[in-house]
């Protein structure tokens, strides 16, 4: 019989060297210091601010939004394997042996990062907020035992459920939050009353767990939190595990011309998939986020940084992934394609720079944020030239 627990210790092995291939890739040299430049900016900002906060800033609610968001999207990291429907099938009763340490490592990487947030709001909350350092010591109690109590509830509502519901999502969202803010707000009562609903909540869910363990759905799970590493590592090498995902989207129907049939194609083709529209719409939000930052080099560093990449990343995923797409359907010269892409890209690059300057400049040096457009320009227009000049 084997033991579970040695394969999830050899499986750990593997996920971690798995984890470090594609990181070497991720944090490289010169994003290294882009980083470090972004992080020690920031920072000077924050400290800046800090000096002189605004009059009743929400310091509480801040950072429990902050700690909210941290806590509540996390999955467990089961490490499971397609196979293991079969192979794991007759030891189903010893599954707490392979379960345990999975969770225990799940649980302290949602411990980890939920504690470094809350080093982050600190300054914030003590400063602003006026907390008292034993005050500090108990929310990061509370961070901890809410941390490792996500974790858990997720993975009994998984192993109840076909599927993790809005209800599921709803409660344990509300708990953390309410929890978060009526404990800094030094609302005993409230808080009290939470941790009684998540732990009436935490038993309920173990109990409608006590079916047969759902490996397909346990597994199904684990791919698509793998798929996401790889779908985020795909942007910076190539990786052969990623599978594309496509999603109909029709309510942008409307908003897509079929008069050049072509270009409808591509089009369609970059709102349908998944990784490639969520990668524009997260470049996106961010180039409309950054000029709220204080520091106005930082944020017309960004604006070019971000509106660049936007476009690298269209164009590359549109005309040179091997991945089908739509467009392949249409018998059209590849100079036609690389034209009607080329057009696109200008246009999902240039629209959300357009929005986050307009914005900057209403926080910021008109005269910065300016030239940082027209950098962010002369960048992309000078990366389609060189494109056009070798298609290949």
């Amino acid at each position: 019989m084997p033991n579970l627990a040695f394969i999830y210790g050899k499986r750990f092995q593997s996920y971690f060297i798995e984890l470090q291939r594609y990181m070497q890739f991720i944090i490289s040299g010169h994003i290294a210091v882009v980083l470090l430049f972004v992080i020690g900016a920031a920072g000077y900002s924050y400290s800046q601010w800090l000096q002189n906060p605004p009059e009743d800033f929400p310091a509480f609610l801040v950072a429990a939004v902050a700690l909210t968001l941290v806590v509540v999207p996390n999955r467990p990291a089961l490490l499971l394997k397609q196979a293991d429907h079969y192979f794991f099938l007759p030891m189903e009763q010893q599954m707490q042996t392979y379960l345990r340490p999975a969770l225990r490592w799940s649980e302290l990487i949602v411990v980890v990062r939920s504690l470094v947030v809350m080093v982050v709001t600190i300054p914030l909350l003590t400063r602003v907020g006026g907390l008292s350092s034993s005050m500090v010591i108990g929310l990061a109690v509370v961070v901890t035992i809410l941390a490792i109590w996500n974790v858990r509830s997720k993975f009994y509502a998984f192993w109840a459920h076909d599927q993790v519901s809005v209800f599921d999502f709803v409660i344990r969202l509300g708990i953390l939050f309410g929890t978060f803010y009526f404990f800094l707000s030094s609302n005993w009562i409230v808080t009290g009353l939470l941790g009684v609903i998540a732990g009436v909540y935490y038993f309920f869910m173990l109990t409608k767990s006590l079916a047969p363990f759902p490996f397909d759905r346990m597994i199904d799970m684990e791919q698509q939190r793998m798929q996401r590493f790889y779908q985020f590592a795909n942007y910076f090498t190539e990786v052969p595990h990623v599978r594309s995902k496509v999603s109909r989207r029709a309510w942008l129907n409307g908003l897509l011309s079929k008069g050049n049939m072509h270009q409808f194609l591509i089009v369609r083709s970059f709102v349908r998939k998944d990784e490639l529209f969520y990668m524009w719409l997260r470049l996106a939000i961010l180039l409309v986020l950054v000029p709220f930052l204080s520091f106005s080099y930082v944020v017309a560093g960004l604006l070019v940084v971000f509106s660049f990449a936007i476009a690298i990343q269209t164009h590359q995923g549109l005309l040179f992934n091997q991945i089908f797409r739509m467009d392949m359907l249409y018998p059209r010269p590849e100079v036609s394609k690389q034209q009607v892409v080329m057009k696109l890209a200008r246009l999902v690059s240039y629209a959300p720079l357009g929005l986050g300057a307009v914005v900057a400049s209403l926080f910021h040096q008109p005269v910065l944020i300016l030239v940082a457009v027209v950098a962010a320009v002369a960048s992309i227009e000078w990366y389609f030239v060189r494109k056009k000049k070798q298609p290949d």
